[in-house]
């Protein structure tokens, strides 16, 4: 049997909106065969926005939401 990655978990305060969108995308990235949990989606949004500040691709508005947060 193969070794299970080692995971930390993390537990964050988000706004309704916020939970709105993680179950929208969710929804939106799942078929017939396969349901996306949203803590799958955030996984996802975790290497995508590392990708893209590794990049320098990172648009400067997305930094305006942590700001207003």
């Amino acid at each position: 049997m193969p070794k299970r990655d080692k995971s930390k978990r993390l537990q964050v305060v988000i706004s309704e909106a916020q939970d709105s969108l993680l179950t929208k995308t969710a929804y939106q990235l799942s078929n017939p065969e396969r349901l996306v949990s949203k803590s799958e989606v955030v996984r996802l949004g975790i290497e995508m926005l590392n990708k893209a500040v590794e990049a320098g691709h990172l648009d400067p508005e997305l930094l305006k939401t942590l700001e207003d947060a």
